[in-house]
């Protein structure tokens, strides 16, 4: 990492939505240069948590770590500005978790795809579609995009892992190849059966169920609320922010902190919008 001193971005903070007028705490600007206009790569990135009572203890870590975790980067050979969103499914939850994909959806005038806490695929295919995505790179600057879905559940109405589930994964996995969006899967502690793979393949490729799924380009992880959550974030926002080329923590690192990248090795760089 470049050796730099933060300013600019050291009080943004929680701010303001996108769009004008919008006011929610769930965008956080930061990142490891010392403003927008001195950095390598700008990335939006939105992190989706299904809001189900399982997921408590989950979304309690996350929204505790959030702002430190995209304000204090320190990405390995890239300086990046960052615009986070975190976001609910069809529900709101905490201080941070504090608006919905379905309401963000509607808003727009759009019909959200998602309708249930628990539709991780769909939410995925919402915000693809009708995020307001904002390439302001310049010059030799770099522009990418992420989502990041969470949950412990099927991705359409949750648990039992069934066709439905194999469906809606595989219209979120294609969407966002054919976006060009990072899509990072994130499986909670005491997921149900076939929810690993089943996220796994919806974000790095594979085939479950019968269905193929192509590479995003993105990452899968394993992690619970006991673990380390704000390391989590950060090398999450730092690998999008270096186009999937960052060099993450060697495997004993990751074990030794919990996290379980089992997707990260296998990575690879998806090309700047």
């Amino acid at each position: 990492m470049k050796s730099i001193v933060r300013k600019g971005l050291a009080v943004a903070g929680v701010v303001a939505g996108l769009t004008a007028g919008s006011a929610n705490a769930s965008l956080i600007i930061g990142g490891d240069a010392v403003d927008k206009a001195s950095a390598d790569s700008i990335v939006d990135i939105v992190f989706v948590i299904d809001t189900s009572g399982s997921m408590s203890d989950d979304i309690a870590a996350i929204g505790t770590a959030a702002t430190a975790a995209v304000r204090n980067l320190s990405c390995k050979d890239i300086d990046c500005y960052v615009r986070a969103r975190f976001m609910g499914i069809t529900g709101n939850s905490g201080a941070v978790f504090n608006e919905n994909v379905a309401s963000y959806v509607t808003g727009k005038g759009q019909t959200p795809v998602s309708n249930s806490s628990e539709d991780n695929g769909p939410a995925v295919t919402d915000l693809v579609a009708h995020y307001e995505w904002n390439n302001d790179a310049v010059g030799a600057q770099k522009y990418f995009k992420g989502i990041v879905t969470i949950g412990d559940e099927g991705t359409e109405n949750g648990e039992p892992v069934n066709a439905a589930d194999y469906t809606a994964a595989k219209v979120a996995n294609d969407a966002a190849i054919a976006k060009n969006v990072f899509l990072i899967s994130w499986v909670t502690d005491d997921p149900y059966a076939g929810v690993e793979d089943l996220f796994k393949a919806m974000a790095i490729g594979g085939t479950v169920g019968g269905t193929s799924y192509g590479d995003t380009g993105g990452a899968y992880l394993k992690l619970g609320s006991g673990d380390n959550v704000q390391k989590a974030i950060e090398d999450i926002i730092c690998f999008v922010a270096g186009g999937g080329d960052n060099e993450v923590p060697e495997p004993g690192s990751l074990a030794l902190l919990g996290l379980g990248f089992a997707g990260l090795a296998a990575m690879r760089r998806r090309r700047s919008t």
